[in-house]
């Protein structure tokens, strides 16, 4: 295989967090263009990367790398820029500022370095489907240090700095890098190799219960959708988590992910484990391991290509996310990593998280989808009130799907079956397949379940995708012998509903951030921003709050807050309103 492009990455300057990156192009066109990319496949939100290049200069070089003149370069637009050439090797350098500790950009520190090389790696317009070498150069802060990567290797040095291959573009940006100094984790599922590394955990992990609850969950995925074979579509996998103090995300790839998390949701070794919280982790590690099959390969046909100039959008990641964080929890049950108990508690946190915004009722799952770069991901003091997400909403169809499917086929089949037929029509061990239409679902039902399951899928899709109405929760869950219990709120809880805005401490005062349609809070005029500073005449602090609301539910509560720095008194009305929460319990 031939390399016409190569890029030298260099993480060398830790105190100004730079990254050097030089991109060689070895035939370049007359009139060559280059490209930062504007987002990052998985994270649907226009970042403009090119605003983390501090610097950038071209230049004509001979054959052993050698600077032979300067080249002009013409910037385009904001993300891109153009150079001419006499067709001989040139040399691009950048320098960009690396100091975003989420999982979508990257970060240089004395301790550890993390990216994803679409922050750093200009595209080389035309020839992104060439092959490409990085050249990952050891810095002399980070001597010691490893490098974890799912990037094919092709020549490395000790600790994996070296040089690594991609067959193009799309697939480099595919694959983050991690150095540091690691705690590991390692297992076979089906003989396939995987590796968990952490960064941040400051105590020894419990490895051997991270190994058990891993192999239980990665082996339930590989067989879900290869359940004869044990195949998967990539040859080994890696997850980097970065451990953090409040942080919580991830992003997925073809055959790895980045994962950041809170210490305390980690299980440590002869320690009490946080079971909750080490629930959320193992959902994490699911929901970006399914994603391997279900948005890595299997895709809507709006990401065949990815253009990473501008926002690709799509109304089906109410499939993709939404049905992704269905099987994220049910396959820690199946894989018996939790409890049946505790998956229904999950699921009915789940349902009371999505009644709780009014949203639902105004836009539609597949709207959320399409409208995700401008509102799910742009979220604001209205969003609640506003937007659905397709993540719990998308999540909470693909159980009611689940549902109808075995009440319909009385329970010869399942949403598991679609699942499969998905992935056999559009997703592959091999070949890229073409990716779904934005109406192809249809088909996909028809052949796992049958020309006479379509009048009611088309009848349930009319009413929750592309419509609004709440999912007929009590209906299916009768069906299935289970309830939907309501159950009483505590008089604090009761009061925080009714009361109806969302609080942070700021400045040692509480500041709205958010308030919720309906509540008194709104109808008394409170709005985001104000800063709370008594309930009839008490002051209010982070730790009273919820306890004056409960103390003055029964009456109207005259409230003084600081809006834009004038003072103002409100009279928030009384509300009698009855809320309840719901829980999933076996019928009697």
């Amino acid at each position: 295989m031939s390399f016409g492009i190569e890029y030298f990455i260099k993480p060398n300057d830790p105190v100004n967090h730079l990254i050097e990156v030089d991109l060689i192009i070895w035939q370049p066109q007359s009139v060559q263009q280059l490209q930062m990319p504007s987002w990052i496949p998985g994270s649907y939100m226009i970042r403009d990367f090119s605003k983390h290049i501090t610097s950038m200069h071209a230049y004509e070089i001979n054959e052993k790398h050698h600077l032979i003149s300067p080249i002009q370069l013409q910037s385009i637009d904001s993300n891109t820029w153009e150079i001419r050439t006499r067709k001989k090797p040139v040399l691009i350098r950048i320098k960009v500022y690396a100091f975003d500790a989420s999982v979508r950009a990257a970060f240089l520190d004395w301790e550890r370095c993390f990216y994803n090389h679409s922050s750093l790696c200009l595209q080389v317009l035309n020839q992104t489907q060439q092959p490409c070498l990085v050249h990952l150069i050891e810095p002399p802060h980070l001597s010691g240090c490893e490098v974890a990567s799912s990037l094919t290797p092709l020549t490395l040095k000790k600790r994996g700095f070296g040089t690594y291959q991609a067959e193009s573009y799309d697939e480099l940006i595919d694959h983050p890098v991690s150095i540091g100094t690691f705690q590991k984790v390692t297992w076979r599922s089906f003989g396939i190799p995987h590796q968990m590394i952490f960064v941040g955990a400051v105590q020894n992990l419990d490895t051997e219960r991270l190994e058990k609850d891993l192999h239980a969950i990665t082996q339930a995925h590989i067989a879900f959708f290869e359940p004869s074979s044990h195949k998967s579509p990539f040859a080994k996998y890696l997850f980097h988590v970065c451990v953090s103090a409040n942080a919580y995300g991830g992003l997925e790839h073809r055959s790895s992910t980045a994962l950041i998390c809170k210490r305390r949701d980690l299980p440590y070794a002869n320690q009490h484990v946080d079971e909750p919280s080490y629930t959320d982790f193992l959902g994490l590690c699911s929901h970006e391991y399914f994603h391997a099959w279900n948005v890595k390969n299997i895709q809507p046909i709006a990401f065949q290509p990815y253009r990473l100039n501008e926002r690709n959008h799509t109304s089906l990641l109410w499939l993709f996310e939404g049905f992704t964080s269905y099987y994220d929890d049910l396959q820690l049950v199946r894989s018996q990593v939790i409890s049946l108990e505790t998956y229904l508690e999950r699921l009915s946190d789940t349902i009371n998280r999505y009644l709780a915004t009014k949203g639902r009722l105004k836009q539609s799952v597949a709207q959320s989808s399409f409208d995700a770069w401008t509102k799910y991901y742009l979220m604001d003091e209205n969003t609640p009130n506003a937007v659905v997400s397709y993540y719990v909403k998308g999540s909470l169809i693909a159980l009611a799907l689940d549902l109808r499917i075995r009440e319909f086929t009385a329970q010869t089949k399942s949403l598991d079956d679609v699942m499969r037929t998905l992935w056999q029509v559009h997703g592959s061990l091999d070949e890229a397949k073409q990716g779904i239409a934005e109406n192809g679902f249809q088909d996909i039902i028809r052949l796992a379940i049958g020309a006479d399951f379509l009048t009611t899928w088309n009848a349930f899709e009319k009413r929750y995708i592309q419509g609004t109405e709440d999912l007929p929760f009590t209906e299916l869950f009768e069906n299935h012998r289970y309830i939907l219990e309501a159950q009483d709120l505590s008089k604090s809880a009761l009061a925080e509903k009714r009361f109806g805005a969302r609080t942070v401490l700021s400045d040692h005062l509480l500041k709205v951030t958010q308030v919720l349609e309906g509540g008194s809070a709104g109808r008394g005029g409170v709005a985001a921003g104000d800063l709370l500073l008594c309930m009839n005449r008490e002051r209010i602090t982070a730790s009273n709050f919820h306890e004056l609301l409960s103390h003055h539910s029964e009456e109207d509560i005259t409230l003084h807050i600081f809006r834009q720095d004038l003072l103002y008194s409100l009279i928030i009305p009384k509300d009698h309103r009855m809320h309840t929460k719901w829980k999933i319990v076996p019928r009697v």
